[in-house]
């Protein structure tokens, strides 16, 4: 009698385990595709910024999409991505982004890009400098709601960006002497003539 009670409590264990990874299954299976989503989404958006098809974005992106990190002057929501992407398509008419990683976590995604591309028209009241940028670095955060996204926080290497465009030093080329007795800071170290 004892034998078949164990053996029937190892059954019902061996079947309780089953129901319990069959549930997993799913729950990972929803999860896998629900990151999916959002991974083509992310490439989508990016292939649609690199060619200037901002119309591509309301697929994926909620008109009302909050923006963590936008440009001075930026308009809010889809409007604003659109007309910055815009933007930055007069500026660099040849950029490409690579998308480098991404990760998902629930409902955010995280990925690492680098951009490139030749500056030959104005960006944000500056003239083109005809320069190249090449790899420049951003990480980006998008939170996902009812297969959109619906908010994103950002980070581009804009030092990078700024060194390459000649708009700022490289590194040795010299800088900003520090601040005099007083705490006034002296004009920019350069290369002397």
């Amino acid at each position: 009698m004892k034998s078949r009670f164990v053996v029937l409590l190892i059954l019902a264990a061996f079947s309780l385990a089953s129901c319990m990874k069959k549930e997993g299954t799913a729950t990972d299976a929803g999860a896998n595709a629900k990151a999916d989503s959002m991974k083509a989404a992310y490439k989508a958006i990016s292939a649609a910024w690199d060619a200037g098809k901002v119309d591509e974005f309301d697929k994926y992106v909620s008109a009302d999409t909050k923006d963590n990190n936008m440009m001075p002057g930026q308009k809010p929501g889809l409007a604003g991505m659109k007309e910055f992407a815009s933007m930055l398509k007069v500026a660099y008419p040849d950029m490409s982004t690579t998308v480098e990683d991404m990760r998902v976590d629930g409902d955010v995604l995280t990925a690492r890009f680098r951009m490139n591309g030749t500056n030959s028209g104005p960006f944000m009241g500056m003239p083109a400098t005809n320069k190249k940028l090449t790899n420049v670095m951003g990480i980006d955060q998008v939170r996902w709601s009812n297969g959109k996204f619906v908010e994103h926080w950002g980070l581009f290497d804009d030092h990078t960006m700024m060194m390459q465009l000649g708009l700022a030093p490289m590194p040795g080329e010299g800088g900003m002497k520090p601040p005099a007795e007083g705490g006034k800071m002296e004009k920019p170290m350069g290369k002397k003539k």
